[in-house]
């Protein structure tokens, strides 16, 4: 009996064992089959977000292909034309997207980073009737939006869709982009308060002294009799009235113009009621720019330079004095008062008043807005602002493609 039993006890030990052994083997397999697992999740993974960077880098391709002016750009010759079609990629891929070297409203470039692999479609986007959308300023507020209207203040909307691929992984991306549209302005001088112009040296001029369209000399959101004039001061624009003066015109939303340029400023000041010359540090000596001024300061000036200038007043005021100069966008949030020589070439927005003080000459070539609930009192001086269309078109010509909407 005990022989027996010591046999089945062996056994019995013998099939533990057989099953301790086969369990071990189980937990090995499904280890390997576990890390084999993560092993190919973290390749997956590593690849979706190296394709998804491949498929941006396309859209940065775009991007920087249709900002206007740059070297090797793409240039759009067709802007009403629907079938417009450019692409960035090889030959082959562009081909597998529909490129046609022989269409003329195919445009073809290669990729800019050439080692990595992307192909990219930019149309024309259009609404559900098949009508060709532009963004800008189309009713004169001062705020962009999408519109089908056309014209030179108007820019397309491009779709543009890049396809990365990277390890056999695909991904597209979309983005709908434009060009910053030129800032549109309707008149030399546009206020929105109760305004007095006084002086017979102080001229506003909406007559085009860069060969454009003519605009008023003063266009107020105020009714008639809100503008006074005291001594004698000169306004002229379109249409030859005397003193050219446009009253109830279409409101500008001045301090989303400041809010809309301010973070792309070259030149960003915090004030509280400060007083900055042409050599005080900080201020105009910081290198805005010096315009050429015309032969009398009632021509308009001429620049090369686009700056943005920002201050931000917190409510209050910021002087420029002392033949302060500057060349591009002056924002102003809160009053703006010049006093003594001053020039500029391009547009000085203020969300509050704008007040010429004191004597010398001033030129402000391209044109002016004021906005708030101030006045905005032009006083004295031998104050010129001469409305120049291509000084304020050429403000935004240059500037980075606006990213309108994205979808992954």
């Amino acid at each position: 009996m005990k022989s027996r039993s010591l046999g089945q006890q062996n056994g019995v030990v013998l099939v533990v064992g057989l099953l301790v052994i086969a369990a071990l083997l189980a937990l090995g397999s499904i280890a390997m089959i576990t890390t084999t697992t993560e092993l190919k999740m973290n390749v997956f993974f590593r690849s979706e977000n190296t394709v998804l960077h491949v498929a941006e880098a396309g859209i940065e391709d775009a991007k920087v292909r249709l900002r206007a002016g740059v070297a090797d750009g793409i240039v759009d010759g067709h802007q009403t034309q629907s079938g417009w079609t450019a692409y960035i990629g090889s030959v082959i891929k562009s081909q597998g997207k529909g490129y046609n070297s022989s269409n003329t409203l195919h445009v073809r470039v290669n990729r800019l980073q050439e080692n990595l692999d992307y192909v990219v479609t930019i149309v024309h986007q259009t609404d559900g009737a098949g009508n060709i959308l532009y963004w800008g300023d189309s009713n004169g507020d001062g705020i962009d939006e999408r519109t089908t209207a056309t014209g030179s203040m108007m820019r397309n909307i491009y779709k543009v869709t890049s396809e990365g691929t990277y390890a056999g992984v695909h991904r597209t991306l979309i983005a709908e982009m434009a060009r910053v549209p030129p800032i549109n302005v309707p008149a030399a001088l546009y206020v929105n308060a109760a305004t007095t112009v006084q002086g017979s040296s102080t001229n506003i001029i909406g007559t085009d002294g860069c060969g454009g369209s003519d605009l008023a000399g003063i266009v107020t959101t105020q009714g008639s009799g809100s503008i006074t004039l005291n001594g004698g001061p000169s306004i002229t624009g379109a249409g030859g009235t005397t003193p050219n003066i446009t009253y109830g015109g279409t409101g500008i939303n001045v301090q989303s113009l400041i809010d809309r340029y301010k973070g792309s400023a070259d030149f960003t000041y915090t004030v509280n009621a400060a007083t900055h010359t042409a050599t005080s540090v900080p201020g105009p000596g910081d290198g805005w720019g010096t315009p050429t001024l015309g032969a009398t300061s009632q021509l308009p000036s001429s620049c090369s330079a686009h700056n943005i200038v920002y201050y931000n007043t917190g409510g209050t005021d910021i002087q420029l004095s002392g033949g302060a100069t500057g060349c591009g966008l002056l924002l102003i949030e809160g009053d703006l008062l010049l006093h003594g020589d001053f020039s500029w070439n391009g547009l000085v927005v203020a969300s509050g008043s704008i007040t010429f003080t004191g004597g010398g000459d001033k030129n402000v070539t391209g044109a002016m807005l004021a906005g708030g609930s101030a006045d905005a009192d032009l006083v004295g001086g031998n104050a010129n602002i001469v409305y120049c269309s291509s000084a304020v078109q050429n403000l935004t010509e240059s500037l980075p493609m606006k990213i309108l909407s994205w979808k992954n």
